[in-house]
């Protein structure tokens, strides 16, 4: 048994040399291929390293220029704060002076602040004087046109005046003046004519017509007159005794003219004394005048003729336009701005002025 046994391992032993001929050559070649992939490996590190070596340097490279340039501007800017710093301290000296400055400006604008309030105080005090000024004068220029002249329309306009100057008149005290001004002027308008102009042209259009108007002896029939030229017994003695003793009545009117040829002549001399009172603010001679040129039309012309109806209408118009109301009391005002004016005290405005004037006069 145990010789057989070594045949049979004898005998086993024998082809299996050639088994490890074929394994050297495969671990050869797996190591083969196993350095080819680590050179490859280590190619690729190495490359990979020789990459990020050259990155890293030309990083460090760019860092190096940055941290440069940086060191440069921080240089730069350290240089412009200790500029800056000196422009600050200038300008903290400069602000210094600069509040020294405007204390003293403040002072001064006080100063002129309270000189301007003086000023404007007396230059409105001085301004409400001549206002004043003003108004008394018109006020009173009103009254005496009134009074004598009996120019409504001037007298009028000069109150309205007064009334617009003395509404520029700060000082309260003055209102009362300004009512009673206005007060007057109502009474003035209440009495005022229409327009004067217009009746000068009505007077005018009348006095140019005047000539043709006919005379009331046309009325007269013809048979009329032939009886008249052939007077009878008892006419003849009637004329007789009217020729010694005459009687009439002219219950107000004017007597009959003796040659009825100056009736024209009459009408418009009574047209041009009407116009002429017109023109004087006579009142009274303009409604006389008026009232004797509508008895001569209604007495003397041809009452039927559309002319002297016209003009007799005309004539009346212009009666009731000048009716001739209550005159206007004036004055009240004017006597109650004088008072008021007397009772304030003198302002420093209106006693400089005199000297002002005075030192002006000295000068060469």
């Amino acid at each position: 048994m145990p010789a057989m046994s070594n045949d049979t391992d004898a005998a086993d032993a024998e082809p299996r040399p050639r088994k490890p001929h074929r394994r050297p050559l495969a671990l050869a070649t797996l190591a083969i291929l196993v350095a080819i992939v680590a050179l490859a490996v280590a190619a690729w590190s190495v490359w990979r390293l020789q990459r990020f070596t050259q990155a890293e340097l030309a990083a460090r490279k760019q860092d190096a220029a940055t941290i440069t340039a940086l060191q440069s501007q921080l240089a730069t800017g350290a240089e412009q704060a200790q500029a800056g710093d000196r422009r600050i301290g200038k300008l903290g000296t400069g602000l210094d002076d600069l509040r020294a400055s405007t204390q003293g400006l403040d002072r001064r604008i006080n100063n002129l602040e309270t000189a301007y309030a003086t000023l404007s105080g007396q230059q409105q005090s001085a301004h409400d004087t001549v206002l004043l000024n003003d108004t008394e004068m018109l006020l009173r220029t009103g009254a005496q046109r009134y009074e004598l002249f009996h120019d409504t329309a001037g007298a009028l306009k000069a109150y309205t005046q007064a009334i617009d100057v003395l509404s520029q008149v700060q000082n309260p005290a003055f209102a009362p003046v300004r009512a009673s001004a206005g007060t007057e002027r109502d009474a003035l308008a209440a009495s005022a004519p229409p327009s004067r102009q217009a009746a000068l042209d009505a007077l005018s259009n009348l006095r140019s017509k005047v000539a043709t108007l006919p005379l009331a002896s046309a009325e007269v029939p013809a048979s009329a007159s032939s009886a008249a030229r052939t007077p009878g017994f008892w006419s003849r003695i009637g004329r007789a005794f009217s020729g010694i003793v005459q009687v009439s009545r002219d219950n107000g009117k004017a007597p009959p003219l003796a040659d009825t040829r100056f009736a024209h002549q009459t009408l418009s001399l009574d047209l041009a004394q009407a116009q002429e009172a017109l023109l004087a603010y006579d009142n009274g001679a303009y409604r006389a005048a008026l009232q004797r040129a509508d008895t001569a039309l209604a007495d003397q012309f041809l009452a039927s003729d559309a002319g002297v109806k016209e003009a007799t209408a005309q004539i009346t118009n212009l009666l009731s336009q000048h009716s001739g109301g209550p005159a206007p009391k004036l004055g009240g005002a004017l006597a109650q701005l004088q008072g008021l004016r007397a009772s304030q005290p003198a302002t420093p405005a209106s006693t400089a002025a005199p000297a002002a004037a005075s030192t002006a006069g000295r000068k060469p």
